[in-house]
This record gives structure tokens, C-alpha cells and sequence, in this order.
């Protein structure tokens, strides 16, 4: 196979890969096992070349044989094979798995699942709390309309969370594979304008919009969660007559608005999921604590920056500026 090839096979790989011959010469070694080493493939020409720790599993080793290490904090999996040929030794293999980095990926899936099932549970018990009542008759006629009212809101509180949930999941999992064209960033905030208009008007925040068309390469439906996500958040956690300033300029969106603002203390994990500053408020205006989340993984996926100030009980500013082409 040409080497070129099998290097780029190599580069593809999560867990790094380091091979050496009889006399300890590097035959080759992947972006992995660089970053983990802490090494560029140059620096690493033989075993001797290799961090004490991982140089020491060498001493008297046998194939099939692993053991953990630290290396610069990390927790790093060792693995060594033989390579042979027509039944010979001819070389090893040593592999390194990052298993702090595993084991982080694993705890944060732990906690999506334990706040997913939190999260689904409080409007099926309010749901299935109100059905039971007005199937026994036990509500009276003139509560039926207002706990249908109730059912309707829970439910479409769970039908956001789960959409949040499958957006969320995809973008991380799969990445969404959507067809990328040409999108005017400015044209689309003004059509996400429209769609709160109504839910702006509710909480009686105005919406204002100035910059100039401005053209990005992307998809057309994550660039829509993104514009959505940021609007539907500056509008949600606005106060009473507040406003809601977005600007589009030079391939750069900016969202201001006049709301509870966040502590500087909290500023670090705005982006997570389900995190939420104001849990109660956020429970009141049907929030899922999904949507900066999503934000935050479709900037990462177009490689934009983003860029959060936000001064408490003052409101917040979120810049989000895509790469210049």
C-alpha cells in the first residue's frame, strides 16, 4: 500500500498508533500518538525518543501486554502487539488510548441521559396527573378546559425537548449531513423576526434589526437553529418592555438584548445542556436548556467564533462571527 495512504488511514484513527522495528527505529507514528506524546513525528525516531513512562513499558514486555500510564495529566492506555512476518518478530506496535477523554465523553453521556428522563418525567406526571382526573370525572366541568389547556402546554413543552434532544444528538453524533449553499445571514434574521414576532409581543419585548446582507456557506437549516436559538433565548429571558438588538455585518451576527443577564460565575457553562441560569424561569417560558447547546455545535461545525458578554441584571451579547473566506 502507498505510504501516503496508509498514513492517512493512520491520521483517521481516535487511538494513536506508534510502530517501531527490531533496532527500536520509529516506522511510523499517527496525529494520535503525537498529540498524546506530546511529540511531532520528526522528534520521534526511536523508542529511546519516547517519555519515561511509555519507555519503561518497553523493559521485558510481551505481546498482547498493556498497562496505564500519565502522561502530561492524562490518563493514557498502553498497548504493545508484535509485529510479525512468515511467523518472525519484526517490529511492535504500541497503541495509546485516551482513556480520561473516554471516560469524560461517557460521564457527560450519563448526565444527558439522567436530565433527559428528569426532564421528560415532570410534564408526563403534570399529563398523565390531569388525564387521570378528568377520566375518573373528578374535575369539575369548568376545569376541564383549564387543565386541557395544561395537557397542551406540557406537551408542547416535551415535543420542543425532544426536538432539541434529536437536533442536539445529531449535530454531536452524525453532524447532520444538510446541502450547503450560499445563505443570507441578514435575509434569515429578518424571516426568524417574523416567526417570534408573536411570542415577542406576549412578553412585550421589541425586536430591532440593523447591518446588510451578508453572505455565508453554509447549511440552510443550521444556520436557521442557530438564528432561532439565539432570538428565541434573547426574547425568553428578556424583561417586560425590553428590547432585542441583532446586528448582521461582514459575515458577523450579533444578539443584545436587555434581559436578566448571567453571573460571571455561570458564564463558563451557558453552553452546555440543560444548563440553565434561571431554571424557574426557564420552566415557566418553556425553555429546554438545549438551545445554546445546539448553537455551540453548529458554530463548531463552520468553524465560527463565539463570543459571550453579559453583565448581570443589565441583559447579554452573543457574537457569532463566521470565518472570512
Amino acid at each position: 500500500m502507498n505510504e501516503t495512504i496508509l498514513a492517512g488511514i493512520l491520521n483517521t484513527l481516535e487511538d494513536g498508533v506508534a510502530a517501531f522495528d527490531l533496532d527500536g527505529h520509529t516506522l511510523c507514528c499517527n496525529a494520535a500518538a503525537c498529540r498524546l506524546l506530546h511529540m511531532d513525528a520528526k522528534s520521534l525516531r526511536h523508542v529511546f525518543d519516547l517519555p519515561t513512562p511509555v519507555r519503561a513499558f518497553f523493559g521485558g514486555v510481551r505481546s498482547g501486554d498493556s498497562t496505564t500510564v500519565e502522561l502530561y495529566g492524562q490518563a493514557v492506555r498502553l498497548l504493545y502487539h508484535d509485529i510479525t512476518e512468515n511467523g518472525l518478530r519484526v517490529g511492535a506496535v504500541l497503541t495509546l488510548v485516551d482513556i480520561g477523554e473516554r471516560d469524560r465523553v461517557e460521564r457527560i453521556r450519563r448526565e444527558f441521559t439522567a436530565n433527559v428522563s428528569h426532564e421528560l418525567k415532570t410534564p408526563l406526571t403534570s399529563i398523565s396527573g390531569y388525564a387521570e382526573m378528568i377520566e375518573n370525572g373528578m374535575a369539575k366541568d369548568a376545569d376541564i378546559t383549564a387543565f386541557a389547556e395544561r395537557i397542551r402546554r406540557e406537551s408542547n413543552r416535551m415535543l420542543a425537548l425532544v426536538s432539541d434532544i434529536i437536533t442536539l444528538s445529531e449535530l454531536e453524533e452524525r453532524g447532520i449531513r444538510e446541502q450547503e449553499e450560499t445563505v443570507d445571514l441578514y435575509a434569515l434574521v429578518q424571516e426568524n423576526i417574523e416567526t417570534l414576532k408573536g411570542a415577542a409581543m406576549v412578553r412585550g419585548v421589541t425586536v430591532q434589526l440593523s447591518g446588510e446582507p451578508t453572505e455565508v456557506e453554509a447549511s440552510r437549516v443550521l444556520l436557521n437553529e442557530l438564528v432561532y436559538n439565539l432570538l428565541d433565548n434573547a426574547i425568553r429571558y428578556n424583561r417586560s418592555n425590553g428590547t432585542v438588538s441583532v446586528r448582521v455585518h461582514n459575515r458577523t451576527l450579533t444578539v443584545r438584548d436587555t434581559g436578566i443577564g448571567i453571573p460571571r460565575a455561570n458564564r463558563d457553562r451557558i453552553f452546555e445542556r440543560f444548563y440553565r441560569v434561571d431554571k424557574s424561569r426557564s420552566k415557566a417560558t418553556g425553555g429546554t436548556g438545549l438551545g445554546l447547546a445546539i448553537v455551540k455545535h453548529i458554530c463548531e461545525r463552520y468553524h465560527a467564533s463565539l463570543k459571550l458578554e453579559s453583565a448581570e441584571g443589565i441583559g447579554t451579547e452573543i457574537t457569532v462571527a463566521f470565518p472570512r473566506e
